[in-house]
This record gives structure tokens, C-alpha cells and sequence, in this order.
């Protein structure tokens, strides 16, 4: 992933974002079509890494898992980036993340348009960067703290 932003008409469809021999999967808070807002903490919950840092995170996320690294979702407001993780719920707030990043479930609650996995040009501000997958659903917690731990030399401790 770059940290610059798709036009509306490069949108890709989950079969150009799952990784080769994966079969994505529409969990149920994904909506068929259009998008759908949900509160974090109840089907998942949220870490959330503004600018470059999201981006490269991401991007080692990715090549980590070769490609399968589970739901990224990529959210432009005004010209800035967020990279949204999606974690099982209950996972994301019971760590300390470092400084800068931001874990949202049920205690610190934001609401998430998630996009439909098949989406067509649009000008919504959410784009799936990695999709869930039958194999990964959501993405590991625990390699995601360890990355961004060693990405910002934070002595994080597990939960």
C-alpha cells in the first residue's frame, strides 16, 4: 500500500484484494451493497493508525501474512489517511498501544462505515485495503501489536 490515495474509479473488488488461494468472506456486518456504519466493540473492534505510519504498517502487515493479513480498511478524510485494523471484538482495548495509535471497542466507541466487499466507483471516504478471508476473518491482534511495537520501539506488554 502507498500513502497516496485510489481515485474513485480504481476502487478493487475483493477478488483483486484476496491473496492467491483465499476465498473472501461477507461476514455479517458487512453489508451487501453500499456501505453500512457499526459501532466498534460489539462485531468488532478497531485499531486505528493515521497518515504514513497506517500505510506502512499495512503494508508490512501484508507482505507478513503474503497478502492474507485479514480486514484493512483504508479511511481519506480531507487529505489525511487512516488505516483501520479490524480486530475480533474485545481484543483491541485490553493492550497498551503506543503513542499515536488509537484501539477502539466498547469502552472507546467510534463508528466505522464499512463498504461493501463488491464495490463500484464511489465517493465514499472507506476502502477495503485486505479483505476477510475464510482463513482470516479478522487480523491477529497479537501480530499487529508486535509489529507496531517493533515499527515504533515501543515496549509494549500483552494484555
Amino acid at each position: 500500500m502507498t500513502s497516496e490515495s485510489r481515485l474513485p474509479e480504481e476502487v478493487a473488488s475483493a477478488g483483486e484484494l484476496t491473496p492467491p488461494g483465499a476465498e473472501s468472506v461477507r461476514l455479517p456486518w458487512i453489508p451487501e451493497s453500499a456501505h453500512l456504519s457499526h459501532g466498534t466493540g460489539v462485531h468488532f473492534d478497531i485499531i486505528r493508525i493515521p497518515g504514513d505510519r497506517g500505510a506502512e504498517v499495512a503494508e508490512k502487515l501484508l507482505a507478513a501474512a503474503e497478502g492474507g493479513a485479514g480486514p484493512i480498511l483504508v479511511r481519506t478524510l480531507s487529505s489525511a489517511e487512516d488505516v483501520l485494523f479490524v480486530l475480533p471484538p474485545g481484543t483491541a482495548e485490553p493492550r497498551r498501544w503506543p503513542p499515536g495509535i488509537f484501539p477502539h471497542g466498547t469502552r472507546r466507541r467510534e463508528y466505522v462505515a464499512i463498504p461493501a466487499l463488491r464495490q463500484s466507483a464511489t465517493m465514499l471516504p472507506v476502502r477495503w485495503e485486505s479483505v476477510p478471508t475464510v482463513d482470516r476473518p479478522y487480523v491477529d491482534p497479537e501480530a499487529l501489536f508486535e509489529l507496531v511495537c517493533r515499527l515504533t520501539e515501543w515496549p509494549g506488554e500483552p494484555p
